[in-house]
C-alpha cells in the first residue's frame, strides 16, 4: 500500500523590497537553502516582492515564484503575516525601510552598505539591537569557504601576529562611458561610488580577518566626469562619486594595511583579493581563483618553502553543503574538483541568516558590522577631502 505524508514545517514568510539584480540571487538562495542544509525547518516562503518599477517586480515574481508583487514597500512592512523584510534597494532607501520594519516587529536582512552615511547607520544599528529581532547585512564574501578557512587559520595562530593586510576589490564594468547616470553615480543616493559599492566588501573582510580600523589616509579619483542621463541619452549629467579609491590603514592591533576599491579599471572583472601577512606565515586569496586559498608557512624547510594551494572541499566551512560527495573515508575530505561559485556564496549567506533566525541571535555580519563599515567609509571620504590621516570614529552600541 502506498502512503503519502504531508510535511508540516512552517516556513519563514518573506517580503522583499527591490527587484533588481540582487533579487535573483536572494530568491535563488531562499528557494534552495533548506534542501542544501537538509533541514526542512530552514525553508522560506516567498510571499511578496516590491519594486517602484512594478513590471520589474512582476517579472521577478513570475521568474522565482513569489506569490504577489507590487510597488509599495509598506505592504511588506505592514503585513502582520510576514516575518522577514529583505531589502535590496538603492542605498538611500535602506534607512526608512529598515526602521519601519523593526518598528513592525520584522527580522531584517539588508544589502550593503547599510546606509549612505554613518550617522544614519548608527540609528539603524541602535534600532536593530533595541528591536530584539534578527538583523543581518549581506556581506556575502565572509561566508565563502576559502575566506572562512582563512579566518580559522588566523584564529589558530598558524600565521602568528598579523603585520600587514593588503586587500582590493577591483572591477572594470563602469569604465564604459556610455553607461547612463544611474543612482550609483549620485552621492545622495549612493553615499560613495566604488568605495561604497565594492569597497564595502573589502573593508568588511579586513575587519573580519584582522580587526578594527584605527585610522586611514586615502585618495579618491573619478575617471569619468559625465554620463548620459537615463531619461534622455542625448544629454549628460555630472558623476558625483569615486571610480577608484585607495587607502592606507592602521589597525587597532598595530598592524598596517592597504585598501583599494575600483569599478573602472580595465582587466579586472571581479577581483576580490587579500594577502594577510603574519610573523609566522601568510594567506593569499583571489576571487578569480575562488575555490583556492594559498597558505605560506615560514617553518617549512627552504627546499620546499613557498605558498601551497589549498583546494576547497568538504573539509572547509560551508563547502560541505554543495557538490562534494562524502566518500566515507576517515579524512572526510571527499572530492574537491567540482568547485562552487557566486550563487553558492549567497546561499551560504542565507545559511548564516537561517542559523541566526533559529537561535534568535544576530550573529555577524549584523547591523553593527554594517555601521562599522559606514564609519570607515566616512573616515576615508574625510581623509581624501582633507588630504590627511583620519581617525575612525566607532560609536558605542
Amino acid at each position: 500500500m502506498t502512503s503519502v505524508t504531508k510535511l508540516n514545517n512552517s516556513p519563514y514568510r518573506v517580503g522583499m523590497v527591490g527587484a533588481g539584480f540582487m533579487a535573483k540571487l536572494h530568491s535563488l538562495s531562499m528557494r534552495n537553502i533548506a534542501g542544501l542544509m537538509d533541514d526542512p525547518t530552514a525553508s522560506f516562503e516567498l510571499v511578496r516582492i516590491i519594486d517602484v518599477h512594478e513590471p520589474l517586480a512582476q517579472r521577478e515574481a513570475e521568474r522565482w515564484g513569489w506569490q504577489e508583487y507590487g510597488n509599495d514597500w509598506k505592504t511588506v512592512t505592514n503585513d502582520e503575516t510576514i516575518d522577514i523584510v529583505d531589502i535590496a534597494t538603492p542605498n538611500d532607501s535602506h534607512y526608512e525601510i529598515c526602521l519601519e520594519a523593526f518598528a513592525k516587529g520584522k527580522h531584517v536582512i539588508c544589502e550593503k552598505p547599510l546606509s549612505t552615511n554613518s550617522a544614519m547607520a548608527e540609528i539603524m544599528a541602535r534600532k536593530a539591537v533595541a528591536s530584539g529581532k534578527v538583523h543581518m547585512v549581506n556581506f556575502t564574501y565572509r561566508a565563502w569557504p576559502a575566506i572562512a578557512q582563512a579566518k580559522k587559520i588566523i584564529e589558530s595562530g598558524a600565521i602568528g601576529k598579523i603585520r600587514h593586510f593588503e586587500g582590493h576589490f577591483l572591477q572594470d564594468h563602469n569604465n564604459d562611458p556610455t553607461i547612463p547616470l544611474q543612482w550609483r553615480f549620485i552621492e545622495a543616493k549612493a553615499g560613495a561610488g566604488a568605495l561604497g559599492d565594492v569597497g564595502a566588501h573589502i573593508i568588511d573582510l579586513a575587519r573580519f580577518l584582522v580587526g578594527e580600523f584605527d585610522s586611514v589616509s586615502a585618495t579618491m579619483q573619478r575617471f569619468i566626469d559625465e554620463r548620459p542621463l537615463v531619461e534622455d541619452r542625448s544629454q549628460k549629467g555630472a558623476v558625483e562619486v569615486d571610480d577608484f579609491t585607495s587607502a592606507l590603514v592602521k589597525f587597532s592591533s598595530g598592524a598596517t594595511g592597504t585598501i583599494k576599491a575600483g569599478w573602472a579599471l580595465p582587466g579586472f572583472k571581479n577581483d576580490v583579493f587579500f594577502n594577510v601577512i603574519g610573523d609566522k606565515g601568510s594567506l593569499r586569496f583571489s576571487w578569480e581563483r575562488s575555490n583556492e586559498l594559498q597558505y605560506f608557512d615560514s617553518s617549512d624547510p627552504a627546499v620546499i618553502s613557498g605558498y601551497r594551494t589549498i583546494l576547497m572541499g568538504r573539509a572547509h566551512p560551508g563547502a560541505e553543503l554543495f557538490w562534494f560527495p562524502d566518500l566515507g573515508g576517515e579524512s572526510g575530505v571527499g572530492v574537491t574538483a567540482q568547485g562552487i561559485g557566486y550563487g553558492e556564496a549567497f546561499a551560504l549567506s542565507f545559511k548564516h541568516f537561517v542559523e541566526s533566525l533559529k537561535s534568535g541571535q544576530s550573529t555577524a555580519p549584523n547591523f553593527i558590522d554594517g555601521l562599522r563599515c559606514c564609519e570607515i567609509i566616512d573616515a576615508i571620504k574625510i581623509s581624501a577631502a582633507e588630504e590627511a590621516w583620519q581617525k575612525v570614529h566607532l560609536a558605542e552600541i
